[in-house]
């Protein structure tokens, strides 16, 4: 009878740990999948992405492959500055828990994440416009069209969310962000 219940205890943690297993997997997974939707729904956001982003909608579809081509081919030449990016912020997140407070280090820390950013802008702007001086007459006035499209879009959501106002009306959101 002792037999049993050893395997009975061991059958119980044995479940538990599948059981944990299975929930961090699905924890894990579940993650990566909210992160994919995230990037695909928002991705970076500015003006040069959303001209991208019509460009890439008002050509013909036997065009799109060479243009993500090319923005794929500036973001993997870009890696270099990324990475300088993050190791800018890095150093930043290291100037933050630094005891007393060193001003002089975080304000390197943006500076070099600045420069990171400009040269990345800088990248990724002249790649667009090689894009756009692909497109022919009607299609830049159609891409305008789209770019108006969507920014009288954003601007009617804008509107809606400012007339439902914050928790003390005003529209701004009080407190840190949610963790």
């Amino acid at each position: 009878m002792s037999d049993r219940k050893r395997l009975s205890r061991t059958s119980i943690v044995l479940i538990v740990s599948l059981l944990a297993n299975a929930l961090l997997i699905g924890f894990l997974i579940g993650g990566q999948l909210g992160e994919q939707k995230r990037d695909r729904r928002g991705g970076p956001r500015g003006t040069e992405h959303m001209i991208a982003r019509g460009i890439q909608s008002i050509v013909p579809e036997t065009e799109r492959g060479e243009i993500r081509s090319a923005f794929r081919d500036a973001f993997r030449s870009a890696r270099g500055q990324w990475q300088e990016k993050r190791m800018a912020r890095d150093r930043l997140i290291e100037a933050l828990r630094q005891t007393p407070f060193d001003r002089a280090a975080v304000d390197q820390a943006f500076a070099d994440m600045r420069a990171a950013d400009v040269l990345l802008n800088e990248n990724f702007q002249t790649t667009l416009t090689d894009q756009l001086a692909e497109l022919d007459d009607a299609q830049r006035l159609e891409l305008v069209e789209w770019l108006e499209e969507v920014e009288a879009r954003r601007a009617e959501r804008r509107g809606r969310s400012d007339r439902r106002g914050g928790p003390d009306g005003d529209g701004d959101r009080r407190g840190p962000p949610p963790r």
